[in-house]
């Protein structure tokens, strides 16, 4: 028997299972940051396996494949975000959240913006509203970010939680929710971070958007372009990192897809036509019209699942 490779062999089906226990909900895929965060213990395997190798000894290659599947199991069920540790913060039930609610007025003038909104640790919302920017929720962590300028039609938008090594209470959770003036074109970068995501689109104007899944759990609603963004083919571009994402079109949209690499379960609806498989899947919606505004969509597949769904 050998025994290095029935090692192997139990790492693929360790990693197999976690995936699988994400994808039925028995984990949560944020544990995933928890296992990344062990990336010293990696290298200590590859110097044991090494060393096994140079000796010609097979309990030590074997031994650095347990040393793996240990750590991945310690990441899944130890280090988890309910428990009493989590990746660059320390739990401490002493300390409360602080509430924030600021916003920006809406200025009639601006015309076009670009916002990057970050969130974080903990529940992240986007949606449409009436002022230029409003940001409120709470957060154990640093003072949040809300930075504004405007230079003459054009408005440059920062937001974003706290970050460092403040405390993160047992049971409490950042929250962010942000709403972004409906009558202003963006340009706009979205950053899940950590987090449960809910991004309502449907009613904002955007001319290109870019999404940061991160490790998390990602829901990304679009609408029907708007004539004023002045973009024909709108770019969506998607790094799905390790998460289950979500991306909702409207019915009767234009669309051309492309999903690349990784190793997530895609799902995509089936009013969308798909043109090739393989690690680069491209799709279009039926009876696609280049003569039509449409959207240009880019998702980098990461580990998780991924879900295309018309609305």
């Amino acid at each position: 028997m050998d025994l290095k490779r029935s090692a192997e062999g139990l790492t693929v089906i360790a990693i197999g299972a976690v995936l699988l226990a994400n994808t039925l909900g028995y984990l949560p895929w944020s544990i995933w940051w928890n296992v990344l965060s062990l990336w010293p213990l990696l290298i200590v395997a590859a110097g044991i396996d090494i060393i096994g190798r140079g000796t010609d000894n097979t309990w030590l290659r074997v031994f650095s494949s347990l040393l793996v599947v240990g750590g991945l199991l310690y990441g899944a069920f130890v280090m988890t975000p309910s428990g009493r540790w989590f990746p660059f913060v320390t739990f401490n039930s002493s300390q409360g959240t602080t509430a924030f609610d600021e916003s920006y007025d809406h200025d009639a003038s601006v015309k076009t913006g670009v916002a990057e909104i970050s969130g974080g640790v903990g529940e992240f919302t986007l949606a449409e509203g009436k002022d230029l920017v409003s940001a409120k929720g709470e957060t154990p962590f640093d003072e949040p970010v809300l930075d504004v300028s405007t230079s003459g039609s054009k408005a440059d938008v920062v937001v974003s939680l706290g970050e460092g090594m403040q405390a993160w209470p047992s049971g409490t959770r950042a929250k962010l929710d942000v709403l972004l003036d409906r009558s202003v074109v963006w340009d706009l970068t979205l950053k899940a971070g950590v987090s449960s995501t809910d991004a309502d689109l449907s009613e904002l104007k955007f001319s290109a958007l870019r999404v940061d899944a991160g490790v998390s759990d990602t829901s990304v609603k679009l609408g029907t372009i708007s004539s004023v963004v002045g973009v024909h083919a709108v770019p969506v571009e998607v790094d799905a990192g390790v998460s289950s994402l979500k991306l909702r079109i409207p019915e009767g949209a234009q669309v051309r897809l492309r999903i690349k690499g990784g190793l997530s379960a895609v799902s995509v609806d089936s009013g969308l036509k798909r043109l090739s498989g393989g690690d680069d899947k491209r799709y279009e919606t039926s009876g696609f019209d280049e003569g039509d505004a449409y959207y240009e969509i880019t998702v980098n597949a990461g580990v998780g699942s991924i879900g295309i769904e018309l609305y």
